[in-house]
């Protein structure tokens, strides 16, 4: 199944517009140690491979080849996701930045705001176990992305598959030993990425209900 790419210059608006970090979001994110980041799956909208690639400079077979890999869901439908393994592609070792800030992929840059399906509708809510949560600034500094996100038209499709996964936590360990098989741009199925998940841990609901004190939370369609 094909989507429909999200324009590169919602993309720009974005980014030109919402930061994803400020003194008060860095600080807590330096202290937490990308707790995030841990045994996730990092994933692309539609069409963002193409934009991070012309904001690098790369074409989008070489960048591709350098930070993605796909999962390719029952159907057919591939999803692209960052190269998996124990570290984003984009973080440096030596520096422990990331080096795609500017334009690094949404998921990522409005973390901890999430994208939830409920009754067919996207919903925007605050995953309560990252540390920028316990913060009112902060969280209210993420939902100011909310309007952008909406204006992205994210396709309902495509996230339902996302969400498939996306709650899951994976065995980076085994997941590095099993791609060596792989090629660089390697594709995964959907079966072959259920089947390492870590043992004996339960999925994370990240689905939660914050209250009604500064919460924002979208009840009617965004697009």
């Amino acid at each position: 199944m094909l989507y429909k790419k999200i324009s590169m210059q919602k993309y720009e608006n974005l980014h030109k517009i919402f930061s994803g970090s400020n003194r008060n979001t860095f600080k807590i994110c330096r202290e937490c140690g990308g707790a995030c980041e841990h045994n996730k799956i990092g994933t692309l909208l539609p069409g963002e491979e193409e934009y991070m690639a012309k904001k690098m400079g790369i074409n989008v077979s070489e960048f591709k080849i350098r930070y993605l890999d796909v999962l390719k869901m029952d159907d057919g439908t591939l999803i692209h996701v960052l190269k998996l393994g124990k570290l984003c592609p984009f973080l440096s070792e030596e520096s422990k930045e990331c080096n795609c800030r500017e334009f690094k992929p949404v998921f990522c840059k409005i973390y901890p705001l999430i994208l939830t399906l409920e009754n067919e509708k996207i919903n925007f809510k605050i995953d309560n176990s990252c540390k920028l949560s316990r913060k009112k600034a902060c969280r209210l500094y993420f939902e100011t992305a909310i309007p952008l996100l909406s204006n992205l038209e994210i396709p309902v499709d495509w996230l339902r598959y996302v969400t498939s996964y996306d709650n899951l936590c994976f065995d980076y360990d085994q997941l590095k030993e099993y791609r060596r098989r792989k090629n660089k741009y390697a594709v995964f199925s959907l079966e072959e990425l259920l089947s390492l998940q870590k043992a004996k841990i339960e999925p994370i609901n990240l689905c939660v209900d914050f209250g009604h004190d500064f919460v924002q939370k979208v009840e009617e369609p965004v697009f």
